[in-house]
């Protein structure tokens, strides 16, 4: 059991092998080695910005230019002149990031997308992810081709200040942290105006509908009206 993580199950002790997996394909992102060696995604999120400062180097020079320190950006993906990155970051090739946007300690994937005035923090997305304008995410992963429409949020905090918990279909894991967002899965789509808050995760190929507030756990192929 990794640190900071333990399951909580009235019932029964669930066997490793029986445990929620959320769906995320691990080919997709450059940063997968921060997923492999922990049994829960959200596990690599506190780790995240050591990880990339210290991989940062391994990333081929003939395709990434480190354009401040710490910060390193393909040369095939686009910035615009009013975005901000503040290190340690990853923007992939073919990245598109969007006039006013703010980026840090955060890996942006191959083909994703960060919308106008959006803000990443602490967080992953996959490949061909898309944050559309004016989202707001914290501390999360957004996994290969997930979607977030017009003004999400995913805030990495609780009003009440305590840790962060995830409830799976097997039981609630404790995170020990008062720092954790949501973990979206592959092929997830998100209507305008949700907040997914802390804790949340939502599986693949799942389609919450606008203006909704998501906790706890949604099973694949769900919609939520």
């Amino acid at each position: 059991m990794p640190e900071n993580s333990s399951i909580k199950n009235s019932k029964k002790f669930i066997p490793e092998e029986e445990r929620t997996r959320p769906a995320l394909d691990l080919s997709r992102t450059v940063v997968k080695g921060i997923f492999t060696n922990r049994s829960r995604p959200w596990d690599a999120i506190p780790c995240l910005a050591n990880y990339v400062r210290d991989h940062g180097d391994e990333l081929s020079y003939e395709e990434f230019d480190e354009i401040s320190e710490n910060v390193w950006v393909h040369v095939s993906a686009y910035l615009a002149p009013t975005a901000k990155i503040e290190a340690p970051a990853i923007i992939c090739g073919g990245a598109r990031i969007s006039q006013h946007s703010y980026i840090e300690g955060s890996v942006i994937g191959s083909f994703a997308t960060v919308g106008e005035m959006a803000a990443v923090k602490n967080s992953v997305l996959f490949d061909k992810s898309k944050l559309s304008g004016h989202n707001s995410v914290c501390s999360s992963v957004l996994g290969y081709e997930s979607t977030l429409g017009i003004g999400c949020m995913i805030p990495d905090s609780r009003l009440d200040g305590m840790n962060i918990t995830f409830d799976m279909p097997e039981g609630t894991y404790l995170s020990g942290r008062t720092r954790l967002g949501a973990i979206i899965c592959d092929g997830v789509k998100v209507g305008a105006g949700c907040v997914i808050n802390p804790g949340t995760v939502i599986d693949v190929g799942s389609k919450i509908l606008p203006m909704h507030s998501v906790t706890g756990y949604v099973y694949p192929y769900t919609t939520v009206k």
